[in-house]
């Protein structure tokens, strides 16, 4: 099997009609962590197939996209409600997705409590 890389993906688009086009691009290939914030697993083709495809819907001189690579073992911080038990990300192929964004085995989960203390 290839081995496949971890990514978070976020942007700043200042076009609503680029925003769209880039936003609905990126959910055909990766999971949608927040408003403008993705995570995918990617072979090294794949992510360049998205990349260029992602080139291809901005404005290089207004529009703000980067991705950054995801390390083996994250350090994952959460302030808030976790996810859902049972709760399956993308096609199952890559369980490493699932256990960064729940905080599983792979991530070092802390959770921060909010001044409220809840």
């Amino acid at each position: 099997m290839r081995h496949r890389r971890v990514w978070l993906i976020g942007y700043d688009i200042a076009s609503p009609r680029r925003l769209r086009r880039v936003a609905a691009w990126l959910e055909k290939h990766a999971i949608r962590v927040q408003y403008s914030l993705f995570l995918a697993a990617w072979t090294e083709a794949e992510f360049a197939r998205v990349w260029r495809g992602v080139a291809e819907r901005i404005d290089p001189r207004r529009d703000d996209v980067r991705a950054w690579p995801v390390p083996e073992r994250p350090d994952v911080v959460v302030i808030g409600a976790p996810l859902p038990s049972g709760v399956v990300f993308g096609d199952g192929r890559h369980p490493l997705l699932g256990e960064i964004l729940s905080g599983g085995p792979a991530a070092g989960l802390r959770r921060v409590r909010s001044r409220s203390g809840r």
